[in-house]
């Protein structure tokens, strides 16, 4: 499959470090005057920190939120969220370690340990807040934003597409399937699978595309032949796949152009006002 010509040029998408609170909502300049002491508050809210990438001009646009590996949110997710903006996305990528620090390493057992610290409550919450901070951005195509997720960030993809409702596509590179929530899935699901993996088993995969089409659920599975886990990673060469990388990146714009935007059983329709005019 093609990988399409990106819509914009890398000189015109912007880019910006954000935080935003997380287990409250977003905060509002009438508060100020209502509390003219709030700015001068130690405040006692959590925030979460991510890196985002959009284009400068036109829109509003959908969005997708990236969710790292295991690794942190290191320079290779932050140019994944220039590849997508690229393409017409407001591309957020979401610091999933921001409770414990936003570290970002190359070794493996540290990054063991990091990934073992998160608690999937936490992770859950700070994915909803990075919705509900996409959604009020006025470039944002208001609750159009899908998930892109990949090894850790995978499986949080799909947790996350189990929890969130109006989310409007998951797409799983090599991720861990939470099969115990998977009657929840409303949301179209494309899962890329290494073909050798030890840490997703061939079962677990089979569930996820058996469940979702017994429910009707649009689920894509693609194996990529002679592949390993991260194989789309590009700062890892003793893993990264080019062909398979640059076919699935493939699938995965097709994928998110065809239903980011479009209606699906279950979620509220699209308003008129952001319905895209051929």
């Amino acid at each position: 499959m093609p990988t399409p010509q990106p819509k914009y040029d890398r000189k015109d998408i912007g880019s910006a470090n954000v935080r935003f609170p997380t287990g409250t909502g977003m905060p509002d300049p009438l508060d100020v005057a209502i509390d003219p002491y709030a700015p001068t508050k130690v405040s006692k809210q959590v925030y979460v920190k991510g890196f985002q990438a959009w284009p400068q001009t036109g829109g509003p646009f959908p969005a997708v939120i990236i969710l790292h590996e295991w690794w942190g949110l290191n320079a290779h997710f932050q140019d994944l969220t220039y590849r997508l903006a690229q393409h017409g996305y407001v591309a957020l990528a979401v610091d999933q370690y921001s409770r414990i620090g936003g570290a970002v390493t190359s070794d493996a057992g540290l990054a063991g340990q990091l990934m073992a610290k998160l608690k999937p409550a936490d992770v859950m919450q700070d994915l909803n807040a990075a919705t509900e901070y996409l959604n009020f951005q006025e470039y944002v195509k208001k609750n159009r934003i899908a998930v892109l997720g990949f090894c850790m960030g995978g499986s949080h993809a799909l947790s996350y597409a189990c929890a969130r409702r109006q989310l409007r596509a998951a797409v799983a590179f090599y991720g861990k399937v939470p099969q115990d929530a998977l009657s929840h899935l409303q949301c179209p699901v494309l899962y890329h699978q290494a073909e050798h993996d030890d840490w997703i088993t061939q079962g677990e995969v089979d569930h996820l595309a058996q469940t979702l089409t017994a429910r009707k659920v649009p689920c894509e599975v693609h194996k990529y032949p002679g592949t390993s886990h991260a194989f789309f990673n590009d700062t890892r060469p003793e893993v990264f796949n080019a062909n398979a990388a640059a076919e699935a990146w493939a699938r995965t714009l097709a994928f998110l152009d065809t239903y980011i935007l479009a209606d699906h059983p279950g979620v509220r329709p699209l308003p008129d006002s952001q319905r895209v005019r051929l």
